[in-house]
């Protein structure tokens, strides 16, 4: 009796609570259509209802620099903390008051498909901005509102410099969302995992009256050099060791393969116990055929970055690419299992490269070269996205569904339509 306990794993009233909301109140969908699209079919019998995500989903972003990565990112951002629908006020504001006077103010129902929960965000690379989600949230609710008092605007046509006001303002709805966006900014994969471990008491005290769906971490690489750079240090060191290689001297305790053991567990626990959703941006540091990113022409028939993180963090997907080469094969940790990336989306970063101007054009001709200005305006990326099927055959190539989905990125938005 006493063996059949010791295998039962313990787990307390909150995470017993993760585990049913897992089930009776599911995180909802993407809102990419294509990406809904390819996550229903990749892996029905996972999902709950008609929700795509699921509590405890681990996403990965993987792009070169400028791909994409952080703006997508700000989308989904904004799904998690605007609310699920509002009540707003739509007044005619206008220099002839008499004629405005004839269309009454008029309180509707406005819906935003939000979740109205919480985020945190780990900006290791430093390039999360709240003003790009504060301009990307208030372009969307305005567009919103706009399309939900479309007979409004039609009645006040005919009146003089008539302008719809909204109240409250999508400004001011804009500001209150962005108080259930938690930033953090680690200053290395130290401070990033114990950032990861102290989430649960800062939930807690901070913002206990938030539930936290989605957690980001921005990016999962922005430590790696520096960690590579400490460890070839600690290992040129003399150093007593028991820890011996057939070649060469013994080994130093790897800094970076330790930090991100604790990175991976802190990863874990917030599945367990909050159920949350972790985003994970990572760079595309090995190309396909491991030439340099700098003479890398990306191919559509090998169109997956490899990984360049080392174990315990997981491969993609159907990948494998082992984790660690050489003579630091034996300091890998053994016994640990790392998390499973459950959607991995790879960004090429080439969609909109702009080809420079001819020699010779003009400034006045640059600004009329509509082509470029529709590249820079209206940046589209095409995604793929491999998903692991829960099958008996396991992380092999045959169990990867293939998918794709394209978002744009604008001055003033994200467009996924």
């Amino acid at each position: 009796m006493e063996t059949f306990l010791s295998h039962i794993q313990p787990e307390s009233a909150f995470e017993l609570l993760t585990r049913v909301r897992k089930q009776t109140n599911p995180p909802g969908a993407t809102f990419i259509t294509d990406l809904d699209n390819h996550i229903a079919a990749a892996i029905p019998e996972a999902l709950v209802g008609d929700s795509t995500l699921n509590r405890g989903d681990v996403i990965e972003i993987q792009g070169p620099a400028a791909s994409g990565k952080t703006q997508l990112l700000h989308f989904f951002a904004m799904t998690c903390i605007l609310p699920v629908e509002m009540s707003i006020t739509c007044t005619l504001e206008s220099p002839e008051a008499p004629l405005t006077a004839s269309i009454p103010a008029s309180t509707r129902t406005v819906w935003l498909g939000g979740r109205g929960k919480a985020v945190v965000i780990c900006d290791c690379d430093g390039r999360w901005s709240m003003l790009r989600l504060h301009d990307i949230i208030h372009s969307y609710l305005y567009a919103k509102f706009a399309q939900k008092f479309e007979d409004v605007q039609a009645q006040a046509s005919d009146i003089l410099n008539a302008t719809l006001q909204f109240t409250p303002t999508a400004s001011e709805i804009a500001k209150q969302c962005l108080k259930r966006a938690h930033l953090f900014r680690p200053t290395s994969s130290v401070s990033l995992a114990t950032t990861l471990l102290a989430l649960p008491t800062y939930h807690q005290e901070k913002m206990p009256d938030q539930e936290l769906l989605m957690v980001f971490i921005d990016s999962i690489s922005a430590f790696h050099h520096s960690d590579k750079w400490i460890t070839e240090e600690a290992n040129l060191a003399p150093r007593p060791s028991t820890n011996k290689t057939a070649a060469g001297p013994p080994l130093a305790p790897r800094a970076d393969l330790k930090a991100m053991t604790h990175i991976t567990k802190a990863i874990q626990s917030l599945q367990r116990s909050h159920g949350v959703i972790i985003f994970i941006t990572n760079w595309a540091l090995i190309t396909p055929d491991n030439k340099s990113l700098n003479n890398y022409i990306y191919d559509n028939n090998k169109p997956f970055y490899g990984q360049h993180l080392l174990h315990p963090y997981p491969q993609p997907p159907g990948s494998s690419q082992s984790h660690v080469h050489g003579r630091h094969a034996t300091a890998v940790p053994t016994g640990f299992p790392p998390f499973t990336v459950t959607h991995h989306i790879t960004l090429p970063g080439t969609e909109f490269a702009i080809l420079p101007f001819p020699v010779g054009t003009s400034f006045a001709d640059a600004l009329e070269d509509e082509e470029r200005r529709a590249v820079v305006e209206d940046q589209r990326v095409a995604a793929l996205v491999r998903t692991l099927k829960a099958t008996p055959e396991g992380d092999s190539p045959n169990a990867i569904v293939l998918g794709s989905f394209e978002f744009a990125i604008r001055d003033h938005s994200i467009g996924v339509d």
